[in-house]
Order: structure tokens, then sequence, then C-alpha cells
């Protein structure tokens, strides 16, 4: 029974901890951020970024306001100079069944007059799961407006 407490505690501080870091990650949230940029837009340019629409000639502020902190900077040099390129992607993962990990030993006491225990091993198993990530969006900056966007078509 109380492990069944523990796990409903830990549900709820997990449900906690999504909802608080989903909310400073918001759209609303980076507007407001980011608002001596977002505040001078057209209402017509602030209701794309709300959709997470970029385009190119968006400034890195507008890119942030609509999809937020990349998961990958990178800097890219060549004959033209130097590029930034932010890279969002997507995690998930996969399940792939469920593995066996080892032995539990379990000690049962005998019943009727003989006493004692009565020790036996049974197989553990463990849910299987494999992590992926998918690149999503590749936005290329040069100084501070988008110059390239390369997204995954769903």
């Amino acid at each position: 029974m109380q492990s069944n407490h523990h796990r409903f505690a830990l549900l709820v501080i997990v449900s906690g901890l999504t909802l608080l870091l989903g909310a400073c990650n918001s759209f609303e949230s980076r507007a407001k951020e980011k608002s001596s940029t977002f505040d001078q837009l057209s209402p017509r340019t602030q209701e794309r970024l709300e959709r997470g629409t970029i385009h190119v000639g968006d400034t890195q502020d507008m890119v942030y306001i609509a999809l937020g902190h990349p998961d990958e900077k990178r800097d890219r040099s060549d004959s033209d100079g130097t590029q930034t390129i932010w890279i969002y992607k997507s995690y998930w993962q996969q399940y792939e069944g469920t593995q066996w990990v080892g032995w539990r030993r379990v000690i049962v006491p005998r019943s009727g007059l003989q006493g004692g225990y009565v020790v036996y091993h049974e197989p553990v198993t463990a849910e299987l799961y494999s992590s992926h990530e998918d690149e999503v969006i590749r936005v290329t900056f040069r100084g501070d407006h988008v110059v390239s966007v390369d997204q995954q078509r769903s």
C-alpha cells in the first residue's frame, strides 16, 4: 500500500514540474520576455509568431518568441562570413517490449509442522524503451536575421 502512495506522490511531483516548466517556456512568457521586440510587430506578424511560423528575414528575437530556445546552436564559417544555426528537435521513446534483468530471491515460511523457510528465485523483467530524436527545424542566421529555414515535413 505504501508503494502506491509513493507512486502517487511521485506522479504529483512530476506533473507539477512539467506544468511549471511548460509555463516557463510558453509563447506568452517568451513574448513578455521580449516585449520590446514583440510590441513593435504588426498584429499579423504577432499572430504568425504565435502559430510558431518563422520566415526568412525574421530576427533572432522573433524566432525565440515563436519557437523558444533551440536544442542546439552551431556556428558555421565560410567565405561569406559566419552563420549561426539554431536546431530544434523532437524527442520520443518507443516501447520495445520487456527484457530479463535478473533474479529476485524470495524467502517464504514453510507451512505445517516442519517450520523453516523455502528459498526460491524468480525472474525479474523490466519494460524496455528506446530513445529517439529527430531534427525538426534548422534556422540559419547571418548576423541577426534568418537567411534560411529547413523544416521537416510531417
